[in-house]
């Protein structure tokens, strides 16, 4: 006959809270990640899709709501620049279009201070939309959650892009 576990223990590991498992893929040559999420409590989950190319970064964040951010980091011409917006969206269907029209936006500002080829951009936004849809679909799998007495971002209508 096995010793049984001391009740301590067994109490113990039925106490521990499950963290949710963070979440990476590639998809359409961008890394979309999902991480810092626990059960009732995304006050550190961040969720973003991430693009790397020679001499720029995209990164897109969604947030609760109809929110996001766009950070735009470009290297040339012996200088770096980044650019970072945070995004309200009127609805679902304009989030794809505001996200991208805020990362050309930073192009052109960028193109200001250095002359950036237009196959850059082309290039670097590759895959945008398939990668902006998957990372969508996992904000509405899996909401942001707060805990009720959590400092928790105000979405902007409830629902999530």
């Amino acid at each position: 006959m096995k010793p049984a576990l001391p009740l301590g223990l067994c109490l113990a590991a039925i106490s521990i809270p499950a963290f949710a498992a963070d979440r990476n893929e590639q998809v359409a040559g961008w890394t979309l990640s999902d991480s810092g999420g626990k059960p009732g409590n995304d006050l550190d989950r961040e969720v973003a899709m991430v693009r790397k190319a020679p001499g720029v970064e995209l990164s897109y964040k969604p947030g609760p709501g109809r929110s996001g951010s766009v950070s735009a980091k470009f290297a040339g011409c012996n200088k770096t620049s980044t650019f970072n917006a945070a995004l309200e969206f009127k609805s679902s269907a304009d989030a794809i279009k505001s996200v991208r029209d805020e990362i050309a936006y930073d192009f052109a500002e960028f193109r200001k201070e250095c002359p950036v080829p237009a196959d850059i951009e082309t290039a670097a936004m590759e895959g945008f939309d398939e990668a902006f849809k998957a990372v969508s679909q996992w904000v509405k799998d899996k909401p942001f959650v707060y805990p009720p007495n959590g400092a928790a971002p105000a979405p902007a209508s409830g629902d999530t892009i």
